[in-house]
């Protein structure tokens, strides 16, 4: 059969199965299932046809069969890695065996050549299979189930393998195993967050709300394999890169483990930190607790019953439970307050030590001396007295703890401590296998995992207790998945596989307080009588720090997605065709709870004396007021309870075609042609409750309007309370439907053409050798938590209730500041008012908008050129050039912004407004006073170079070993992480920010948005340019049937024999890092690492790692340097300082002087304007450790194995530095990034 015919054909079974609806996606490497090709010849080379082809599973003497086509091509698919026999047979011919290991995913080539002779006669070929693939363009990577169980994984999580992949590198946990939380999110070859697929036995288990894998994983007992492919990937896969996990099933033998693995604190198991402190009474140091238990037992064979069924060569089972306990302490690293808490004599009203970060000290005043003209008197030596403490205060101060060192928390950290993280884990797995004779086999795998953590603090608050609620969370996780395999051999040439599927998961997170009603306890309000911890900040006004005591939000994810995969493999002639599809069904039901129990703010303007400015009527004078005062006199700012519109409910169906020919060519070439074609549907709630502004709309002043989906009329909506809709049609809030102004339907429009071609060639240049290369577009649809996060709190579906105290004498704003209180507001009187319609401010009301009407799937173009080149036994070299560019990228970006007060007043000459009609005067200075808006696009785009060495030996004779270098420049405009609401800002730093307006740019230049979108094309700063890892398992020669004393028996064998080494090590240079947004670069701040010099200042030892901004006269026990001359005493002079000079010529308010058109000086502030200065253009430090294992085996009759593990995590104890501060340039060396040496024992039993 022609081409030409082959391919009408295959393309009219492509276009039957999408409107029959009923063949769907990724094929048999998705789902781990390996296969065997190759071409038959005799010893001249000519193809020998209709041949015998016979493949025989070693574990399970399952057989499968097949026959040579007219070409001498054979195909066996959806085979279970594991060894196999090979048979060919043809009369005339010798019999041909080959012996191979087969790998998950795996299209092994084997080619055999037929002799001439009898076919009694056996020709004997082991290690048939080549040890690089001759046949594929793929770039991948396989972890077989010796590595999987033998290297020293800091955590029994399978992600944590993947780490050992070039070109992967994960965030956040999967680095930091300090940190309890899983390891979810990767980025693969720079790409983003969301573009990497995790499948097991086929079915995706990426979380669809995070975009990064499930927060809880199979048990890793389970796993039985996986393979990555991180470029090449032909049309069976959607997305750029694919990680396909096997999980284990029965053989025909019955083999089971049970293991037990411990950690603890004592004994020298856990060593020092740099942050732990000595007993304060003993001077000992005395390491946090740490008790970790990990235990699980597994078990499969052939179902048999005696005198009833006999399923060897037919049917298995397979059962595995894993759990883990851990009982830890954690440093309060994630503290909101950089560690910082008040003093017993601060609580006591003693504040005669604030002052700002320069020194400067902090006046308060008593407003109840607040005269007529707004004028107050200053508590005398900064001192409030006891009776005028507030129960607010008293309590809050019996909940928080104390200081762990001497130092000012108004200058530095003064609290370190460990704080109890308790995490259970649970995972059952059951599998079942049947095989229905040669053509049928069914496989049924159900899963069940829950994991439960609690941190009792450290978590944005430092509480004295658990009990307290404050800075504690929690996260409870189950998920259940199942997947059911079902292949059928239709005939020789045509094989089937179809895959069912369901994958739930339910995240419930929140704190410890989500039961407990500690806004009442505390004097605040609750009018919703909600139970959790009330977020509350003792904040200033923007030039020195705050104390806050907070808690992260009550948030759920119930994620449920079916899918039905199927997929078709067809040879004929040189051509292995594949074609097939996808659709999944998702129903996404997510609750994003905004501080209904509250959110307030104490600001420092009731201690503070006004400085009485006609251009800005809210200001204080310079170093007077404070927050943390006015919280102890219990006179709030503002205080704000928020009704919250519930869950949403997402629904989204993906669909997806493909069509894959490998066309062997010649027998040293192949290519690989495909098409794919991907769809999601538009974002639907089921209950339509989802709104935006009309981006059309936005440049109207006089439009304040949000639209809902289809034709639904907002007042139709379910669930939402009338007098919800009321307040805010009293703001001025209008509605529309999408029908009536032309928008999408589901206010996002259909993306209908995921045409993504591939392109693959493998060129065998020796027998030994393999050129290959690949170009293919790829698509993937963005993380819920960047949509959902960023709009759950768009009017009208939620209501901020607020007492506003500052906005009493509108719209001068300033009634905290010149004003005395009256009984009405202090705590617990102070309340906020629910009762019928909510006032609503009329300030710009904050939403999430995106222009739906032209929105894109994420895409990426993805290349490679590979050389792979077998060096001796099982050993391969390989060395890649690797380059992705993506493009329709989620993109935040600057819309409505104010104008800069900068480039206001310089362009007018006049002071930006302070007493408009709006309450707050910067509204005035934005196109449409009625919206703060945060606006996404698909404008975002990426580009990414990256050079991979690789030397990878398969486990074999005992040995197996894996070293590879990356390098990598991955710049982006947007590089948002996993589990988070993706926004950002024109001044962000990391993870990607927003390209300003032209009112945002200094001098405010006419660029095009393309030009202010490069602005912000960055070093990406979550990817190391340069990186090396390794990982080896090595048998020592010593014991019975080894190198040395191969003939020792009895207890000689039981202690020489049986030893076995394993390691994991990794080495990576600093990733990109930048200077504070807040400040001006007045050249290049950077530091070589001869220039940094240390020193003792804030109350640590410290280096300099960039000429950044602080008063070095306190300084001490300077080494290494001229500190004076990197960073002057005089702060106009620095390398980086705040902007300046301000109208009295200081550096220290971060204010401009602008000359106005009467001649006075206007101060304007730095915040509202893009900084200039360079981003991601510092190299922060580098990191390396080394993991290592100790095995001992203990051989029990040849039946069992009793392994016992002695696991060396951070085995020299290396501490890594943490990044430098971003204003100071100051490297905090009493810190370090990682866990200090940790020992693990592990006793496991296998038979």
């Amino acid at each position: 059969m022609k081409l030409r015919q082959i391919g009408l054909i295959t393309w009219g079974l492509v276009l039957g199965v999408g409107t029959l609806n009923c063949f769907p996606s990724p094929a048999l490497a998705q789902t781990g299932q390996a296969s065997i090709t190759g071409t038959v010849r005799d010893a001249g080379h000519a193809v020998v046809t209709a041949a015998s082809v016979v493949i025989t599973n070693s574990e399970t003497n399952v057989t499968t069969r097949a026959e040579t086509n007219n070409e001498g091509v054979y195909y066996v698919g959806a085979l279970p890695r594991g060894p196999y026999t090979l048979t060919v047979e043809k009369p005339g011919f010798k019999k041909w065996e080959g012996k191979l290991e087969l790998y998950v995913g795996q299209n092994a080539v084997v080619d055999p050549v037929l002799n001439v002779g009898s076919v009694q006669e056996t020709v004997a070929v082991t290690d048939a299979a080549p040890v690089i693939a001759t046949q594929s363009a793929e770039v991948s990577d396989v972890k077989d189930f010796e590595r999987i169980r033998q290297l020293p994984l800091n955590g029994r999580e399978v992600t944590l393998l993947l780490n050992l992949t070039p070109g992967l590198e994960g965030e956040g946990s999967c680095n930091d195993r300090a940190s309890t939380a899983p390891c979810t999110s990767f980025r693969v070859n720079g790409t983003k967050v969301g573009a990497l697929d995790i499948t097991v036995d086929g079915v995706s288990e990426v979380d669809r709300f995070g975009g990064g894998a499930s927060r809880v994983q199979p048990g890793l007992d389970t796993v039985q394999e996986f393979r990555i492919e991180t470029a090449g990937s032909d049309a069976r896969y959607s997305r750029p890169s694919t990680v396909t996990i096997s999980t284990r099933s029965g053989t025909n033998s019955i083999h089971g483990s049970l293991f037990e693995t411990h950690r603890n604190n004592s004994g020298g198991l856990r060593v020092r930190r740099r942050e732990d402190l000595p007993d304060p009474v003993t001077g000992v140091f005395k390491p946090g607790q740490l008790i970790r238990n990990e235990y699980g037992a597994s078990a499969g064979g052939p179902v048999y019953i005696p005198s009833l069924y006999d399923g060897r060569r037919k049917s298995f089972w397979f059962v595995a439970f894993e759990g883990l306990r851990a009982l830890q302490q954690s440093l309060n690293v994630n503290d909101e307050n950089g560690q910082r808490v008040p003093t017993q004599a601060m609580w006591n009203g003693d504040l005669s030590n604030a002052q700002d970060t320069e020194g400067n000290p902090i006046t308060i005043y008593d407003p109840l001396t607040t005269d007529a003209n707004g004028n107050r008197q200053k508590f005398p030596g900064n001192i409030i007295p006891s009776d005028r403490i507030s129960a607010t205060a008293k309590t809050l101060a019996a909940l928080t703890a104390r200081p762990s060192s001497g130092n000012n928390p108004y200058l530095g950290p003064n609290f370190v401590h460990f704080y109890p993280d308790r995490t259970k884990l649970w995972n059952l797995t059951i599998k079942g296998d049947q095989h229905f004779g040669d053509k049928d086999s069914l496989s049924v795998r159900y899963t069940r995992s829950a994991r439960n953590h609690t941190t009792e603090g450290g978590v944005f608050a430092d509480p004295a207790t658990a009990a307290d609620g404050a800075g504690t969370s929690r996260t409870d996780t189950t998920i259940h998945d199942v997947a059911v395999n079902y292949n059928r051999l239709i005939s020789n040439s045509f094989l089937n596989e179809l895959l069912v599927g369901v994958h739930r998961s339910f995240h419930d997170q929140g704190t410890l307080a989500d039961f407990t009603d500690w806004a009442g306890n505390l004097g605040l309000p609750n009018p919703f009588g909600v139970n959790g911890w009330p977020t509350f900040c003792a904040s200033n006004l923007g030039y020195y720090g705050y104390f806050c005591w907070d808690a992260d939000n009550h948030s759920n994810q119930a994620l449920t997605a079916e899918v039905l995969d199927d997929n078709a493999t067809w040879t004929q002639g040189k051509h292995t065709i594949k074609f097939g599809g996808r659709v999944r069904l998702e129903q996404n039901n997510v609750r994003e709870l905004q501080q209904a129990q509250g959110s307030h703010d104490f600001n420092g303007g009731w201690t503070g004396q006004s400085a009485h400015d006609p251009n800005d009527t809210g200001k204080l004078s310079d170093f007077t007021g404070d927050g943390f005062a006015d919280l102890l006199l219990g006179l709030p700012t503002t205080l704000r309870n928020q009704y919250n519109r519930g869950y949403f409910y997402f629904r989204q169906k993906e669909i997806g075609l493909y069509f894959n020919d490998s066309w062997k060519v010649s027998p040293r070439l192949t290519l690989n042609l495909g098409v794919r074609w991907d769809k999601w549907t538009p974002y639907h709630e089921k209950l339509n409750r989802l709104t935006t502004a009309d981006i059309n709309s936005i440049s109207d002043p006089n439009k304040f309007e949000v639209i809902t989906p289809g034709n639904h009329d907002m007042h139709s909506l379910p669930g939402v309370p009338p007098s919800v809709l009321t307040s805010w049609e009293a703001r001025g809030l209008t509605f529309n439907t999408a029908r009536a102004i032309g928008y999408p339907d589901s206010l996002f429009a259909a993306d209908n053409n995921n045409f993504g071609p591939r392109l693959g060639v493998a060129f065998k240049l020796t027998p030994n050798t393999v050129l290959r290369g690949s170009y293919g577009e790829y698509f993937w649809t963005m993380p819920l938590s960047q949509l959902l996060q960023a709009s759950r709190t768009n009017p009208p579906l939620n209501l901020l209730y607020r007492n506003a105290l500052n906005e009493r004498n509108f719209p001068d704003n300033n009634f905290t500041t010149v004003s005395a209180p009256g009984p009405g507001d202090f705590l617990p009187n102070a309340t906020v008012d629910i009762s019928g319609n909510g006032v609503i401010s009329p300030a710009a009301q904050s939403e999430q908008v995106w222009d739906g009407r032209h929105w894109k799937d994420d895409r990426v173009q993805q290349w490679h050129v590979t050389l792979e080149r077998e060096l001796f036994y099982q050993t391969a070299l390989r060395v890649s050039y690797l380059g992705t560019h993506g493009r329709d990228l989620e993109q935040n970006y600057a819309l409505n912004t104010p104008e800069a007060a900068f480039n206001y007043a310089s362009r007018t000459g006049l002071a930006p407004p302070p007493n408009s009609l709006d309450p707050r005067p910067i509204d005035v200075r934005r196109v449409n006073p009625n919206w703060n808006l945060r606006a996404k696009d698909r404008s975002g785009y990426s580009n990414s170079h990256s050079a991979q060495v690789q030397v990878e030996r398969r486990f074999s004779k005992g040995v197996a070993l894996q070293w590879f270098y990356t390098y990598i420049h991955s710049l982006t405009t947007t590089d948002a992480g996993g589990f988070t609401s993706g926004n950002s800002g024109i001044n962000d730093v990391r993870l990607g920010a927003a390209p300003p307006e032209i009112i945002d740019l200094l001098g405010e230049p006419n660029l095009t948005y393309s030009q202010r979108l490069h602005l912000v094309y960055l070093n990406s700063t979550e990817v190391p340019p340069h990186h090396i890892r390794y990982n080896a398992v090595v048998a020592l020669p010593f014991g019975r049937g080894k190198k040395f004393a191969g003939h020792a028996s009895g207890a000689l064998n039981q202690v020489i024999g049986g030893w076995q080494v394993a390691t994991i090590g990794d080495w990576r240079g600093g990733f990109w890092r930048s200077v504070s947004a807040s400040r001006f670069q007045a050249g290049n701040p950077i530091l070589s690492p001869d220039q940094r010099p240390e020193m003792d200042i804030f109350g640590r030892h410290q280096r300099l790692w960039f000429k950044g901004d602080f008063n070095p006269t306190g300084a001490t026990n300077v080494t290494g340097g001229n500190l004076s001359a990197l960073v002057p005493a005089d702060r106009s002079q620095r390398t980086v300082h705040p902007f300046g000079p301000d109208c009295s010529g200081s550096f220290d308010t971060g204010r401009l002087a602008v000359t106005l058109a009467d001649g006075s000086c206007f101060g304007a502030s730095s915040s509202d304007f893009f900084n200039p200065g360079k981003r991601a253009s510092l190299i922060g430090p580098g990191a390396w450790n080394t993991d290592i294992s100790l095995f001992k085996n203990f051989r029990i009759k040849e039946v069992a194995n009793l392994r016992f593990t002695a696991d060396f995590f951070n085995a020299f104890n290396h501490p890594n530095d943490i990044d430098p501060d971003s204003t100071t340039g100051l490297q905090d060396l009493s810190k370090q990034a990682n866990d200090p040496r940790i020992i693990q024992f592990s006793l496991r039993l296998d038979w």
